[in-house]
């Protein structure tokens, strides 16, 4: 009985462990950046409104209604706003446990649960007012309804019924949910044939059905906007990006050469497991996290977001993996270990954003009549209303792309297309348009990737002298702030 309670004991401190992380990176976070003010801004809508722009976004709407559930309740703000995500990642350190425990044994399911709950990559999105908490929790819970109802034959009603919620959840959290359940869909069509496929299937009707349902109707919607010029379609294939995703799932975000070492010893270890002990349970993981990466893979659609649901997955299978070589303590001293770099890098992240910072670089001018701060990037926009100066936000000049939709159509409706570049004669257009000439300080806030349109050189060709070097905005993305006065 005391050897059992001491293994609670150490779950319990393993959870305060995650919780406080999770809450520090909270209070580091500073600002919303744009993902998490869209959905800041979007789950306030009201209805009916609401339920058209949730159509409009890229992905199902289970955050959304999470966080407009939440403000009726709590204050609408960034720290209240990234507490659902704070409670889902710690939840997640918790079953975690659960379910190493009921595939595996007590020891690894500790250590499993120690792993995420000092995973950088999982702090991060417990600190975020985004999805990627829930669908992270939601992918354990539903692994271990899973293997509950075809590995251990746990099939009461109440079972069958929970996994179908849990199921439709995870649908309607992130459309890469889809790559993650086909990897359940071939697992359980390897080690239970086709009988528990048709089950698997039965099972989740429902919540298929509605999942397709709304999938179908949000693809109506956006039938004439563009689909094809998706940002996740349209990804470059550079060395970094190709090993990012996988240094994401092991610790978060590292250098290559030092996160390569990290891949390459992880696969030995899991590969050394798999042949020193022919374990079903570990094979049965191993499907469900390959056969994302593959259809991510084959999709060209290679980014974290697309497979992060499988990173607590990845995390049981090492800790697995690596506690059968060595002592618990010694490994939970190699995951520390491994984890300090990525905790580090996170801690040096954070803030993402920080408007104060951006502003105090032109707060000087910004009283003058003669000021006006211009951007090159439309999904700014809620930031620039929400933070900034209410005078510099109202008066604020940026790039209109289409111009037969509304701020919020163009947000919602645009916000995942490519960067549209413009001509230098329609820049033209659009300098004469704002009327440009009738100020003589610019602070110009603009997005540096490629292919965006650029207003820099813009300026220098209308007469305007930059009054000091261009400097790296605390905004998240590429973004560098001038600040230009009329020659």
């Amino acid at each position: 009985m005391k050897f059992v309670n001491k293994k609670y004991i150490l779950l319990g401190l393993i959870i305060l462990l995650g919780l406080i992380l999770r809450l520090a990176a909270v209070f580091k976070y500073g600002n919303f950046w744009d993902d998490e003010m869209f959905n800041f801004i979007y789950s306030q809508k009201a209805w009916p409104q609401g339920l058209i722009y949730w159509l409009w976004e890229t992905n199902p709407p289970l955050h959304l209604l999470i966080l407009k559930i939440w403000f009726f309740i709590f204050p609408a703000n960034e720290l209240f706003a990234r507490l659902p995500s704070v409670l889902a990642g710690t939840a997640s350190i918790y079953f975690i446990y659960k379910l190493g425990k009921e595939i595996f044994t007590e020891k690894p399911a500790l250590l499993a649960a120690f792993y995420l709950a000092i995973h950088p990559y999982n702090i991060f999105w417990s600190a975020t007012a985004r999805v990627y908490s829930f669908l992270m929790l939601l992918a354990i819970l539903s692994t271990f309804i899973i293997y509950k109802q075809f590995f251990s034959n746990d099939t009461p009603p109440k079972t069958k019924a929970l996994g179908a919620i849990i199921n439709g959840l995870l649908i309607f959290s992130h459309l890469s949910s889809l790559l993650f359940l086909t990897g359940q869909f071939l697992a359980l069509a390897i080690f239970k044939g086709k009988s528990a496929v048709f089950n698997w299937i039965k099972y989740n009707l429902i919540p298929f059905i509605l999942g397709g349902s709304w999938i179908l109707a949000s693809l109506y919607i956006k039938r004439n906007n563009n689909l094809g010029q998706a940002w996740f379609l349209n990804l470059s294939h550079t060395f970094n990006q190709a090993v990012s995703p996988l240094l994401n799932l092991l610790i978060g975000q590292l250098p290559i050469f030092y996160g390569l070492i990290l891949v390459f010893f992880a696969g030995l270890l899991i590969l050394h497991k798999l042949y020193k002990t022919k374990s079903a349970n570990l094979l049965f993981l191993m499907i469900l996290i390959f056969v994302p990466i593959i259809l991510s893979l084959g999709l060209r659609v290679w980014n974290i977001k697309f497979i992060i649901a499988i990173l607590p997955l990845m995390v049981m299978a090492i800790s697995y993996s690596l506690s059968g070589c060595v002592k618990n303590w010694l490994a939970a001293a190699l995951i520390t270990c491994a984890c300090l770099t990525g905790l580090y890098i996170l801690r040096d992240t954070l803030p993402i954003t920080d408007w104060q910072k951006n502003e105090a670089v032109f707060k000087q001018y910004e009283t003058s009549d003669k000021f006006v701060f211009v951007y090159n990037s439309m999904t700014l926009k809620n930031q620039i209303d929400y933070y900034l100066n209410p005078t510099v936000a109202k008066n604020a000049k940026t790039l209109v792309f289409y111009k037969d939709m509304s701020w919020d159509e163009m947000l919602i409706k645009k916000n995942y297309i490519a960067p549209i570049q413009l001509s230098a004669e329609e820049k033209d257009n659009w300098y004469a348009a704002s009327k440009m000439d009738n100020y003589s300080i610019v602070a110009l806030l603009q997005n540096e990737i490629p292919n965006t349109t650029k207003l820099s050189d813009l300026f220098i060709e209308h007469g305007w002298k930059l009054k000091q070097p261009p400097i790296a905005a605390r905004i998240s993305g590429t973004y560098k702030l001038y600040i230009y006065e009329k020659n």
